[in-house]
């Protein structure tokens, strides 16, 4: 179901949030893959593999796989400095993951700071990726370079 880029959402948060995805839901897989890979430091970032000729796993070797085993959540926070020591909201984003099926499970913090809010770093949990709008700045400039 398509994103509306005009989000009718009453808190800002949820606007810009709701803004960025359906920008990212008109664009390709490969650009996608890309924003998001540069915004979570991972160059290699797949959301969907595609594969020919599977053959490890079992027997038989299928003509080809398309998989994916990702799942992502973004907070997002637009006054600088607005995440503060032991964050029970980014802990309950974290806390979501607990049954998750999904290989690659990571929680997106997206804020204007120009560094790492200093309450993040206290919350030790490799699945928590922070980045800056100046970051996704980038991102998307390289990308149309």
């Amino acid at each position: 179901m398509p994103i509306n880029l005009f989000s009718t959402y009453s808190t800002p948060e949820n606007r810009v949030t709701a803004s960025f995805l359906a920008v990212l839901q008109s664009l390709s897989l490969d650009r996608i893959q890309r924003i998001l890979g540069a915004m979570l430091e991972q160059s290699e970032f797949q959301l969907v593999t595609f594969q020919n000729q599977p053959s490890k796993g079992g027997e038989g070797v299928p003509d080809a796989m398309i998989q994916s085993s990702c799942r992502l959540r973004i907070e997002t926070k637009i006054k600088r400095n607005s995440i503060k020591k032991d964050d029970e909201e980014i802990k309950r984003h974290l806390k979501r993951f607990k049954n998750a099926t999904e290989t690659t499970c990571l929680l997106l913090v997206l804020t204007p700071d120009d560094t790492k809010p200093t309450a993040l770093e206290s919350i030790q949990d490799d699945r928590l990726i922070w980045t800056s709008f100046a970051a996704l700045d980038q991102a998307i400039d390289e990308m149309l370079d």
